[in-house]
Order: structure tokens, then sequence, then C-alpha cells
């Protein structure tokens, strides 16, 4: 089996989620672009404007996410929660709650 390289410490900007959302936030003006209503640079600058917007919303949630999560499992001493349910159990049998 084929091992996989190790992922960045920093994220790329652009990466597949970001172009395949803009790709379907797109479609109504490729459609109407289809229909001869948009010329394609219109439809052009408006996937470009898309895809600069959902990099910008990526970038926020990357930013916030460790904020809104909390600590990793790894942050904390790697107590799991199987060992903080013996802890508070022993705490219960000796009436120190």
């Amino acid at each position: 089996m084929a091992r996989r390289r190790p992922l960045p410490d920093t994220p790329a900007l652009i990466d597949a989620r970001v172009l395949i959302a803009a790709a379907l936030l797109v479609t109504p003006a490729a459609w109407q672009a289809r229909q001869g209503l948009l010329s394609v640079d219109e439809v052009l600058t408006r996937y470009l404007l898309i895809a600069l917007g959902c990099t910008l919303l990526m970038v926020v949630i990357r930013s916030v996410w460790p904020l809104v999560a909390g600590e990793s499992p790894a942050a904390t001493g790697g107590q799991g929660a199987e060992e903080q349910v013996v802890d508070r159990s022993a705490e219960v049998e000796t009436g120190l709650s």
C-alpha cells in the first residue's frame, strides 16, 4: 500500500473544495451564458469573484475553527474520554463529588 504524503502545516489557499464550490455557485451564470444572456467574460469574472469569496471564507473558517472546537485531545495530554469517566467514578465512590 502506498504511503500518503504528510499534510503541510499551512494548507493551500486554493484547493479542490474551493474550486468545486465556486463551480457550483456559478452554474446559474453558466446557464445564462448558454442561453446567450451573458458573455463568457462575465461568466469568468463571476467565477473568479466567487472563487475569491470561497477562498476568503475558507481562510476565516480555518482561523476560527480552533477557537470554536476547543482543545484537541493531543493538547490535553492524551487523556481520553474513557479516563475522564474513570476519574469521575472514583470521585463518586469516595463521596468527594
